[in-house]
């Protein structure tokens, strides 16, 4: 069996890009190595704005287990699945990364997409601390895909292994401390907490092999919880191998699917009449404006079309949320430099020539080997009636036609997309709260959500707009 051990890292630049490539695949961009080093190097995500860094690696030790220990006698004995620290990390850089986990310390839920505000201010009605918590997730980016890379020369046992080790991991970074005893209610006003609830054990001390070191040494504020966010469904069994189940909460986006369509009227030959013409309705009303798009592959992104688009990017977020956006110029600019293949610009241009609009989408695959659109910021200088609608969704459909896409996200949330022929798709995230009693009111809450949202899954289904089948 190989002899394993951890380590946190603090940053994106301390893990080859290769290593890292490797267990977390290419095919989806945002679980790159590149994106991620854009958002921290361009201080998007970083501590300052409440992502602090740290990302878990397992290296496979192999024969070297005991060099390292000698030449670090506070190593010695280093137990098989091991969590070392950051200053000893430094020996095992030349080891063989078999797993990483995206992971970061949050001070706030800003830029995650999955919406935990209610139990955060429940924490504080009680005079709990809710932050910090962890998030395993890509910044800024509610799009499915691998939280867990691991390496595929792994058979599925010791896959399953490594999975089990880094949610141990995240368990034993969970504070021990039991909170105070009082009763405790959620938002719902129904979910109230025994007291005897709370002198139950926070955590299973049980690890995978018996000889996981702890991690209180490792200098962090104990966390309140840790939340990993938008699992693809191929890695859900991963998290769902312990012994103490994981919260599992169910959410919704919207996706278009190409079902092989020839052209945008083919796609449309598939609605209902009163609908489609909805749909043509709304593209109509930019024609007296005589816009152009096109699409820019990020190779041939001018440095003009990068500025331009930034300023639409910061000025429509200043317009709609009081600020200039999470991201700053210079991820744009490292993403436009480090992953050029997979980035492409719709450029929007007025009757003058003139860029007036711009959005951004990135090219990749799903763990279902699906090639993807994603539809990630956009921006403009008009206010133009339908705009929005055509840059974001229309053109991307088109897009994906031509160029035999099999699915389009356009971002999180908007039923709005339903009636534009994009369909409800079950969203994963997996939660452990160290308090008991919010624990257990939260699971409560969790479960009666995704009654509800099956519910509103169904009633979206039964509003899209193609032809019902006889």
């Amino acid at each position: 069996m190989r002899q394993l051990i951890l380590a946190f890292a603090s940053s994106m630049s301390d893990i080859s890009a290769s290593a890292w490539n490797a267990v977390m695949g290419e095919a989806n961009p945002f679980c790159r190595h590149e994106f991620l080093l854009a958002l921290e190097q361009s201080h998007s995500a970083c501590a300052a704005t409440g992502w602090t860094p740290r990302h878990l690696c397992v290296f496979d030790v192999g024969d070297r287990l005991n060099d390292v220990a000698s030449t670090d006698k506070s190593l010695s004995p280093l137990a098989d699945g091991a969590l070392i620290s950051r200053q000893t990390a430094k020996h095992f850089k030349p080891l063989s990364l078999v797993a990483v986990m995206p992971l970061y310390q949050k001070s706030h839920s800003y830029g995650e997409y999955v919406f935990d505000w209610a139990w955060a201010e429940a924490y504080e009605r009680h005079g709990l601390d809710y932050y910090p918590k962890w998030v395993n997730a890509i910044p800024f980016t509610p799009v499915q895909g691998r939280r867990m890379g691991i390496h595929s020369a792994l058979d599925s046992v010791e896959q399953l292994r490594v999975a089990q080790l880094l949610l141990l991991t995240l368990n034993r970074r969970l504070t021990s401390e039991l909170f105070a005893s009082e009763p405790c209610v959620l938002e719902q006003g129904d979910a109230v907490f025994d007291e005897s609830e709370l002198n139950q054990s926070v955590v299973d001390e049980a690890d995978l092999d018996g000889s996981m070191q702890s991690v209180k040494d490792q200098g962090d504020s104990p966390i309140s919880s840790w939340h990993s966010l938008f699992v693809t469904p191929s890695q859900t069994p991963l998290f769902e191998g312990l012994p103490n189940p994981l919260l599992k909460r169910l959410g919704t986006q919207f996706h278009w699917h190409n079902r092989g369509y020839r052209d945008f009227d083919d796609f449309l030959a598939g609605f209902s009449s009163r609908k489609r013409k909805n749909i043509l309705k709304e593209r109509a009303q930019l024609q007296p404006f005589n816009l152009k798009f096109h699409f820019v592959e990020g190779e041939h992104i001018t440095a003009s079309q990068w500025q331009t688009f930034i300023q639409c990017y910061q000025l429509t977020y200043l317009k709609r949320s009081g600020h200039r956006g999470y991201l700053t110029p210079t991820f744009f600019q490292l993403l436009g430099e480090q992953l050029a293949a997979q980035v492409l610009l719709l450029v929007v241009e007025d009757a003058k020539g003139e860029m007036v609009a711009g959005a951004l989408y990135l090219k990749g695959e799903n763990t279902q080997g699906q090639k993807c659109l994603y539809g990630r910021y956009w921006g403009t200088t008009v206010e133009l009636d339908g705009l929005h609608f055509e840059a974001c969704y229309y053109q991307g459909i088109q897009y994906c036609i031509e160029h035999g896409f099999q699915m389009f996200d356009a971002g999180a949330q908007g039923e709005h997309k339903v009636l534009r022929g994009f369909e409800p798709v079950e969203m994963y995230s997996y939660h452990n709260i160290t308090h008991l009693g919010f624990r257990a009111a939260i699971a409560d809450f969790v479960e009666q959500e995704a009654q509800q949202m099956q519910q509103y899954m169904a009633q979206m289904r039964a509003v899209l707009p193609y032809k019902k089948e006889p």
